[in-house]
């Protein structure tokens, strides 16, 4: 449906995979299916190649469904791989996290997604890290797993993009990131599907989270939003802020051009916290 409204012939098309996918027995006509649909980017969701640890997170994959799925994949001609991988999980330690990163790579994967384990009230984690019933790393330990991965792949020729994406190829992890971490356009966000997040014209929204009444609404002709603001002025010169640090940094005749105000009289109290701590450097001219 979405080929017959869309020209996608020159899009990135990405699909998140399982590594559960091998333990079907049509395992690589799904990936044909995808590949004939456009899909020509993959990312895959590993977290970790720890068998206990994929264990207590119920993940339903091990690091051998991993091995077979990338070697699937690999087969099947997609050259355009991304995996996931996060740190300070459950009963994770330095070592586990080492061999689940050099694991990786020595399966020549060439882009990752590295992410700290966050923690929000809602989630199942969150209540067994308040009872006490797994060994989470503390702070000094994730710290030193965030920069034993920058080191080990900053040696071995990957390049760290923005936020959380490391690639070994000279282009950009993704289009994705290139769109939304590398420039400061104010791009459009078309969300498609239960619980999808949009943007547009300066407005945030989130589709209906509930499968029935997103169904019905669409069924109805009706735009499935569930709910979403007006982002105000302030909101806007803190998105553009947040944004443009995360790729090259805050050009600030432009921020004053676009928002009429300078960027020191916003920001000036946490800008200079920054600049004391050694975080950010602010250049005039």
């Amino acid at each position: 449906m979405i080929n017959k409204r869309f020209d996608l012939s020159k899009s990135e098309v990405s699909f998140e995979l399982h590594p559960s996918l091998v333990k079907h027995a049509d395992a690589a006509d799904r990936v044909s299916t995808l590949l004939r649909g456009g899909v020509n980017r993959f990312v895959l969701g590993v977290q970790t190649l720890d068998q206990n640890i994929l264990r207590i997170l119920n993940r339903g994959h091990g690091a051998e469904e991993v091995t077979q799925t990338v070697k699937l994949l690999n087969e099947m001609g997609v050259e355009n791989l991304s995996l996931d991988l996060m740190y300070g999980l459950p009963e994770q330690t330095l070592r586990s996290w080492y061999d689940s990163l050099i694991g990786l790579l020595d399966m020549g994967i060439e882009k990752f997604n590295i992410f700290p384990l966050m923690f929000k009230s809602t989630d199942p984690i969150a209540g067994q890290l308040a009872r006490g019933r797994y060994q989470f790393a503390p702070a000094k330990e994730r710290i030193i797993m965030h920069f034993m991965a920058e080191h080990i792949l900053t040696r071995l020729g990957y390049r760290h993009g923005p936020i959380f994406y490391w690639t070994k190829r000279p282009q950009p992890h993704s289009v994705q990131q290139r769109r939304k971490y590398d420039s400061w356009n104010d791009n459009n966000l078309v969300p498609f599907g239960v619980g999808g997040f949009g943007y547009m014209s300066q407005c945030q929204f989130y589709n209906e989270a509930d499968l029935d009444r997103y169904l019905a609404r669409v069924e109805a002709g009706e735009k499935p939003v569930w709910k979403g603001v007006e982002l105000s002025q302030d909101d806007l010169m803190r998105r553009t802020l947040m944004f443009a640090l995360r790729s090259s940094g805050v050009l600030l005749s432009r921020f004053e051009r676009e928002f009429g105000v300078p960027l020191e009289q916003c920001f000036g109290r946490e800008l200079e916290i920054l600049r004391e701590a050694g975080l950010v450097c602010i250049v005039s001219g």
